[in-house]
């Protein structure tokens, strides 16, 4: 019966269309990378410092990982991003739904913990279903076009990532 119980309520939940993970975003208060946002063993104790720090940043988290079907990872990038790119969110949604943001921030950026916010946001905007390329046609919208390659920067990401820059200086270690 024990061992019953815990897939009845998964499957129930499933069934709803409510996943188990919102009951525990829920129920905790999002203190380390919820298991849907993947990042290297160097940069988790870092970022776990960030979420200790930030409540916008924990916001972020447990909105993520109630994201069904949403895998994140979050890397440092050697390479250059491009010309006026500080950091970079590559989404690929699938048809099953499977949506997969790849977030590379530049390694030794001072800005570490407002670029992680800006880019967390810009996932929450793809889980949102945020039309970025209508948007961006519609006057005041908040959404601009960087050239012609397909992306976009938001004024809600900007404004996510000066948010935690701010709680973080205001938060000592």
């Amino acid at each position: 019966m024990i061992v019953v119980v815990p897939t009845v309520l998964v499957v129930t939940f499933s069934v709803l269309g409510l996943h188990p993970a919102g009951f525990t975003a829920r129920a905790r208060a999002w203190n380390q990378l919820p298991p849907n946002i993947r990042t290297t063993g160097d940069l988790r104790p870092l970022i776990d410092d960030l979420l200790a720090r930030s409540p916008t940043l924990r916001a972020q988290c447990a909105r993520i990982a109630i994201a069904r079907q949403t895998y994140v990872s979050v890397t440092l990038r050697l390479a250059p991003l491009g010309s006026l790119a500080r950091a970079r969110s590559t989404a690929r949604r699938y048809h099953t739904g499977l949506l997969v943001v790849d977030v590379e921030i530049p390694p030794a950026s001072q800005d570490f913990a407002e670029l992680l916010a800006h880019e967390l946001e810009h996932v929450t905007e793809f889980i949102d279903g945020v039309d970025f390329k209508k948007l961006a046609q519609t006057r005041g919208a908040g959404v601009v076009q960087c050239g012609s390659g397909g992306s976009f920067e938001t004024e809600r990401a900007q404004t996510a990532g000066r948010t935690v820059k701010f709680e973080v200086a205001a938060t000592p270690n």
